[in-house]
């Protein structure tokens, strides 16, 4: 494949970004990539269960600690930085869109392994930051879930409210709340999203994924993991970025350590 057909498709992938707010990336990474990143994630995910034991810890990013986070019951996540997994920040294969879309100058935020355990139970509609104005700037910050093994249905992959990037915009929609799209509440869904949508409600996406596969959204969209219906764990890792000038994080909020005490 020549420069000018990896331009080609990353700017018809811009596209679809824009309008959908999602792109889907078959056979993104190989099997070297996605080994070492797994293999980083199962050494973290023992050391940080093992330190959090018996302790207490709720739902969401202000009840977990900084090395971990129960997004939704059974749904765990763990940062882990670009440098611990191994690979340069730009060194990646989705970042020749991530810049288009963001600008060469983007940075990355934060990044990691998000897990559910058999039997957790699908999560409520959200957000993962909110809109800065009522008109419709371009995105602020993208999101890259890398499906690490095949992620079949049964398993729970990442449903999507297909353009609700757009609808998602508290400053024009007086119906919205921005805490309630960003934090998970069992009220909000994709049909308060009238605006401009075809019966009242955004398309809904999900699909079975190939190992290597990544899903790159805008960070406005309404999403959601769906529930792990199989035998096995789900991994997925994450890469998240924004427009340099950027800071607004609600991802982790809480102010302790599992090793807080460890002897």
């Amino acid at each position: 494949m020549t420069l000018f057909q990896r331009n080609a498709d990353d700017r018809q992938r811009e596209a679809q970004l824009a309008s959908d707010g999602f792109v889907c990336l078959p056979d993104c990474c190989d099997e070297a990539f996605l080994k070492g990143i797994l293999e980083v994630s199962h050494q973290r995910i023992h050391e940080v269960m093992a330190a959090l034991g018996d302790k207490e810890i709720g739902i969401g990013s202000a009840a977990g600690y900084h090395e971990i986070v129960q997004r939704s019951p059974g749904r765990w996540d763990l940062p882990i930085s670009p440098a611990e997994f191994g690979i340069g920040v730009k060194q990646v294969p989705w970042w020749p869109l991530v810049a288009m879309v963001l600008g060469d100058d983007a940075e990355h935020s934060f990044s990691g392994i998000v897990f559910s355990d058999p039997g957790s139970p699908a999560q409520y509609w959200h957000i993962d930051s909110p809109h800065l104005d009522a008109a419709h700037l371009q995105p602020h910050a993208l999101n890259v879930l890398v499906a690490l093994d095949d992620v079949p249905m049964a398993m729970g992959p990442t449903e999507m409210a297909v353009a609700s990037h757009v609808l998602t915009n508290h400053h024009r929609n007086r119906a919205l709340v921005r805490d309630e799209l960003v934090y998970q509440h069992a009220d909000t869904l994709p049909e308060l999203l009238v605006e401009g949508t075809r019966d009242g409600e955004p398309e809904r996406w999900a699909s079975a994924l190939t190992a290597g596969t990544c899903l790159v959204f805008d960070d406005r969209i309404m999403h959601r993991g769906l529930a792990n219906n199989s035998s096995q764990r789900r991994y997925v890792a994450y890469f998240s970025y924004r427009r340099q000038a950027y800071q607004e994080n609600t991802h982790f909020e809480s102010q302790r350590s599992v090793f807080d005490g460890a002897g």
